[in-house]
């Protein structure tokens, strides 16, 4: 078990300009705008919609890097 999360290749950080989709809508691609720190305490990134410059979205930092929902674009 120590070995797999050794052996777990670390994602690079989550930068200004980085691009995301959602694993399920892979269609829609979303650029990271900003990095803060929200009052709880956490890092978030505020994200704007490509295709729609109106939508925008904050999500946990640790989502982006994590993988789980959302995938790296190019």
């Amino acid at each position: 078990m120590l070995n797999s999360l050794a052996n777990r290749r670390k994602s690079p950080p989550v930068d200004v300009g980085g691009r995301f989709c959602k694993r399920d809508a892979p269609n829609i691609v979303w650029e990271v705008s900003s990095k803060f720190q929200g009052s709880d305490g956490y890092p978030y990134a505020g994200m704007i919609c490509l295709a729609d410059r109106s939508q925008r979205k904050t999500l946990s930092l640790h989502e982006l890097e994590d993988g789980a929902q959302y995938a790296r674009v190019g």
